[in-house]
């Protein structure tokens, strides 16, 4: 009969691959920049000079019309001496 424990016959266990799963984080990763940067505003994904336009015309000076009703304060309490 062999003395000792039985785990030792056991292999040893074989080395975890963990490259495909950064692999696949980075392609993921990748994915979502690239969502989020294509949904940027054109201003900020793209700087360029200022656009200089002229200014607007004067508008017409509109008539002021006659006031129909007058606001006034409410009362909530009395007023202090």
């Amino acid at each position: 009969m062999i003395s000792g424990s039985l785990t030792d016959l056991d292999p040893a266990p074989p080395r975890e691959r963990r490259w495909p799963f950064y692999v696949v984080w980075l392609m993921g990763g990748i994915v979502v920049g690239a969502v989020l940067l294509s949904h940027l505003p054109a201003s900020t994904s793209h700087p360029s000079t200022p656009i200089v336009t002229e200014a607007p015309a004067a508008a017409p000076a509109t008539p002021q019309l006659q006031q129909r009703f007058r606001v006034a304060p409410i009362e909530i309490a009395p007023a202090r001496p």
